[in-house]
């Protein structure tokens, strides 16, 4: 069985391809810019909602060493004035109370610069201003 097709004789017999008007193609660019820029907003919220993110627990891991490291100092001193007492082992009680705040202390210190080490912006690392 044989499919009819259409025999042209010259490439004149050809219809030209339909090329868009200049102002449809003008329309065309402005709708791929207005969603390049939508795409583009997209993407820098997201990195900010990150960043946000990343900053916040950063301060909450730095707000408890730095807590933790304000109780090793009041323990310290504390600790110095119970062992010039003369109680039952002031001293052993204030190197375990002592410790024990500097250990929580580095600990939250490690996690707050971990945090901190996830902010990364690529612009920052290179001179764009070329005026500088």
């Amino acid at each position: 069985m044989k499919i009819d097709e259409p025999q042209f004789e010259t490439v004149e017999d050809i219809d030209p391809p339909v090329e868009p008007t200049a102002s449809e193609q003008v329309a065309s660019v402005m709708e791929d810019v207005r969603a390049l820029i939508k795409a583009e907003m997209r993407y820098h919220r997201s990195r900010l909602d990150y960043t946000r993110h990343v900053f916040r627990w950063s301060f909450r891991y730095g707000a408890i060493a730095a807590f933790a490291f304000g109780g090793a100092s009041i323990a310290l001193v504390l600790g110095l004035v119970l062992t010039l007492s003369p109680l039952i082992g002031p001293l052993s009680a204030t190197l375990l109370v002592t410790i024990s705040f500097v250990f929580v202390g580095v600990i939250f210190g490690v996690l707050a610069r971990k945090w901190m080490r996830k902010v990364y912006f690529p612009e920052m690392q290179k001179n764009v201003d070329d005026l500088t």
